[in-house]
């Protein structure tokens, strides 16, 4: 399946994605963008990824994933080379755009390929699942400590670097990545649509709820950590090595998650888990407080990776790009709202209480929502086969 050949190409284009992310900042601020206009760029790519990811995810569905794939890398090093040239607002929101439909476009194509290959095979498909992410992961981490020891010395020098990176990384996945087949093509009966999929299965739309609810956890989080630490007197030399460790916490999530045999159990405890951190940093301070959000990672992740898992796992073959698109989409419009609710938050009270009352309404609304799909399996009958909340949480 040449997959060697799928982690070499995506490995390259996330050292080359995330270079400049951890000085992004400061060279925003060299292009005559001041704080509020940094933030205007943020909402331009969640409002343009919105649009752009579910109609990526029907093109997967009906042309080649690798060309699609391909052509995102493409689409992202354009976008890096408009913020390398550009300069001012416009420019900068735009470059923004297209970054947004270079990420729309990579999502559901190559891994989505290898999901639908692997997914009879459950241990394999777990596998696969685990690596994928913690090569993305790794490259995270190397691409973070080349920042840290380029950017001081080449400065906005890093986008030729990642636009280097992002060239290569076409190039070698033009060349080695294989030929993937027109999905809606090649089933020999009419593929399902997508409503029709979803009325036929709830637990998919269960997926994407909870999925979109995720965002009430994961924006405040990585919106608010570095303003919770300093607030608590952590001295921002430390970052860096902060966010290298939530890399790691994230490998080891997936790597406990590939080994766990997923029942609604663990994902109500791994909620209660989240819950209890939401309290305890609401109640904590000091020291207590930067242990608390530090522990946050590994159990959101871990509860993150169930809930893809189980659309990739149930979603219909023929429509596994629409339905992760959509499940994207869903997160996005959750991404929105949540940091809507953090710019608001902010005019009123501390990070440290927006992000344990974030994580507190998180807990208790996506305990519900699984109550509520507890209580519709023992109405239905059993006729999808697995029990659908043990695949689906």
């Amino acid at each position: 399946m040449r997959m060697k050949s799928y982690f070499g190409v995506s490995s390259l284009a996330t050292f080359a994605r995330v270079l400049p992310q951890a000085v992004l900042t400061p060279i925003l601020l060299s292009k005559g963008l001041q704080y509020d206009s940094i933030i205007w760029t943020q909402v331009v790519y969640m409002i343009a990824l919105t649009l752009f990811e579910f109609p990526s995810g029907l093109l997967a569905d009906r042309f080649s994933r690798k060309k699609l794939y391909v052509l995102s890398i493409v689409v992202i090093g354009g976008a890096y080379g408009i913020v390398w040239f550009g300069e001012g607002l416009a420019v900068m929101c735009v470059a923004w755009a297209m970054y947004a439909a270079g990420t729309a476009l990579s999502s559901s194509t190559m891994d989505i390929h290898y999901a639908s290959i692997l997914r009879d095979d459950e241990p394999s498909f777990r596998r696969f699942f685990a690596l994928d992410r913690n090569v993305i992961l790794a490259a995270t981490i190397i691409s973070a400590l080349a920042t840290s020891a380029l950017y001081p010395l080449i400065g906005i020098g890093v986008y030729v670097v990642s636009i280097i990176s992002f060239a290569i990384a076409a190039a070698y996945g033009a060349i080695a990545l294989p030929k993937t087949p027109i999905v809606r093509e090649s089933q020999e009966e009419a593929p399902p649509r997508v409503l029709e999929a979803l009325r036929r299965d709830p637990w998919l739309v269960l997926a994407m709820l909870l999925f979109a609810l995720t965002q009430l956890a994961f924006t405040p989080f990585f919106q608010m950590w570095q303003m919770v630490f300093l607030d608590v007197g952590l001295d921002p030399s430390w970052f860096g090595v902060i966010f290298v460790a939530f890399q790691i916490i994230n490998i080891a999530s997936n790597v406990a998650w590939a080994r766990l045999r997923h029942r609604q159990s663990v994902s109500f405890a791994l909620l209660g888990a989240l819950l209890a951190l939401g309290a305890g940093i609401l109640a904590a301070g000091g020291g207590w407080t930067i242990v608390l959000v530090a522990l946050i990672p590994f159990p959101l992740f871990l509860y993150s990776n169930s809930l893809v898992f189980s659309l990739q796992s149930r979603a219909p073959v023929a429509l596994m790009s629409s339905m992760s698109s959509l499940m994207g989409t869903a997160s996005t419009i959750g991404a929105i709202l949540a940091l809507s609710i953090c710019l608001l938050g902010l005019q009123i009270t501390a990070p440290s209480v927006i992000l344990g009352g974030s994580l507190i309404t998180f807990g208790l609304l996506s305990v519900g929502l699984l109550a509520v799909a507890i209580r519709q399996r023992f109405a239905d009958s059993p006729a999808q086969g697995r029990d659908p909340v043990e695949s689906a949480a």
